[in-house]
């Protein structure tokens, strides 16, 4: 496999997976594909125009429809063209619906409408978008509902540490040795483990049937693991006990997710934690 075809396929494997931890990341993952590779694999085209359409930006999600189009007529991806050309037909329905009705009429004069509001809005934010997924990994902004409520929570957290930068930096030799012996496990089909300044974002997927109890169970085990190891390489960094996660994480703040698939409708927990929390904040998944 190329060096060009390992890039792909990284990045790839992490816009899939950040897609249960940060949809907008995600995005921005499937933006710098598209704008530097030519996928081929359905899939990915599939994931990005979701997205795109799911924030309607229906003129990106179109051209990138167009181009799966082009390539399954080549024979070079697979995918079925009728699923595309139908989603390309929706989205030509939405463009349109967003052209002020005055400007379908090249006889009348111009007129400044709501509509034209409206559009030059939604422009204005495509373009903010675009510059802010421009380096999609500065900023892990998780911007989970809660979250922000955490920092103090009663009875559960102490007082948080000061921001301060990664001392004890966690390496995918961490995360392999970590996700190897979650994997162990019949119910686990996947893991990954995101680092990102001083937030960590840990994404599992269980096999379906897996319930919220031991869910959280699997989460807390892959946590003492990578917590071990970073240990093992860390002399003056605590291990995890019985009774302790490690000491890793009173340098990162984590945001969890586990599910069944990476559709929000197939998680099955979602956790944080501050730094300086004594445990994980577990959220109510019959509230969701």
């Amino acid at each position: 496999m190329s060096e060009r075809m390992n890039e792909l396929f990284t990045l790839t494997q992490k816009a899939q997976k950040m897609e249960m931890i940060n949809e907008e990341i995600a995005l921005g993952i499937y933006i710098e594909i598209f704008d530097n590779y030519t996928p081929k694999i359905s899939k990915t085209y599939e994931s990005a125009i979701r997205l795109l359409e799911k924030r309607q930006r229906y003129v990106e999600a179109e051209s990138i429809c167009s181009k799966a189009i082009e390539l399954i007529k080549a024979d070079e991806i697979s995918g079925t063209l009728d699923k595309f050309e139908t989603i390309k037909e929706r989205l030509d329905r939405k463009i349109q619906e967003l052209v002020p009705t005055d400007t379908k009429n090249s006889k009348k004069r111009f007129k400044l409408t709501k509509n034209h509001l409206i559009l030059l809005a939604i422009i204005l934010a495509l373009a903010i978008a675009l510059i802010k997924f421009t380096s999609p990994f500065d900023n892990l902004n998780v911007n989970l509902e809660g979250k922000d409520s955490l920092n103090g929570g009663e009875g559960i957290y102490h007082e948080t540490t000061e921001s301060s930068d990664t001392t004890y930096p966690v390496t995918d030799a961490m995360i392999d040795i970590a996700t190897t012996e979650l994997k162990k496990n019949i119910d686990v089909s996947d893991a990954s483990v995101i680092p990102q300044e001083n937030t960590l974002g840990i994404a599992i997927i269980i096999k379906p049937g897996t319930n919220e109890e031991r869910a959280i169970e699997l989460t807390e085990a892959y946590l003492k693991a990578l917590s071990g190891a970073a240990s093992a390489s860390y002399s003056d960094l605590k291990a995890p006990t019985k009774d302790s996660l490690g000491e890793l994480y009173d340098y990162y703040e984590l945001v969890i997710t586990v599910g069944t698939s990476t559709k929000p409708e197939d998680f099955v927990a979602k956790g944080t934690k501050v730094r300086g929390a004594s445990s994980i904040y577990w959220r109510n998944m019959d509230n969701q």
